[in-house]
């Protein structure tokens, strides 16, 4: 998938890290050259200078194909701007913004900014060396914290290995986002693709039901 992050600091900068090393394509787009500079030095040409709130910065770091934009600014003014650009100019699929400010949360959803996350609940996924093989990942939760994305990875001796997500009777409410393979390619869950060992599944989760969907997923023959 192309990931394009508005906002390169403390959240901005680590996804875009964690979303490199899953084999996603990102590109972070900031108005503070220091924090493009140490972007450009850590991750390589992944970053340029501009506003959240640009057209014509937007372009240039290639909304017009990107799958999701996931404004990370500590500005939510900008955060909001980025994200109703992106539907409105370039047809983005998916928005997700960061909340700073708690109460403006529900203005966010209000203007269908379709994943809100409060900044106070935000856990990050960077520590992949020092998780067991397949952990379960927790990458947000919801502002209601009713829910939470989550990533799972299926190991190869899975008892779901072999079958089609339709066929994995999964917690009450839970919902297949995409599925990542080995390679870094996507499967839609509405085509009920074969699950095949290491697919990463992306999954949005009853907060109350992720042990369970995490129990079945990694569960071993």
């Amino acid at each position: 998938m192309y990931l394009l992050i508005v906002g390169g600091g403390k959240v901005g900068a680590p996804l875009a890290s964690s979303f490199i090393n899953e084999g996603h394509e990102v590109f972070v787009l900031d108005n503070n050259p220091d924090v493009v500079a140490s972007l450009q030095r850590e991750l390589g040409m992944i970053a340029s200078i501009g506003e959240a709130a640009s057209v014509r910065a937007l372009q240039d770091a290639g909304a017009s194909r990107a799958d999701a934009i996931i404004a990370t600014t500590n500005s939510d003014a900008d955060n909001l701007a980025a994200c109703q650009l992106a539907k409105t100019n370039f047809d983005v699929a998916r928005t997700i913004a960061i909340a700073n400010s708690p109460e403006n949360a529900e203005l966010f959803e209000r203007a269908g900014v379709d994943l809100v996350v409060s900044a106070t609940d935000l856990v990050l996924a960077n520590l992949a060396t020092a998780l067991p093989a397949h952990p379960l990942i927790r990458l947000m939760s919801i502002a209601d914290r009713s829910h939470e994305l989550v990533a799972i990875k299926l190991p190869p001796a899975g008892t779901s290995i072999g079958r089609t997500l339709s066929e994995i009777r999964l917690p009450y409410g839970t919902k297949v986002v995409v599925m990542i393979t080995s390679t870094g390619q996507s499967k839609s869950p509405d085509s009920d693709p074969i699950i095949e060992a290491e697919d990463e599944i992306i999954a949005l989760s009853p907060t109350n039901s992720t042990a369970e969907l995490w129990e079945l997923l990694t569960e071993l023959r």
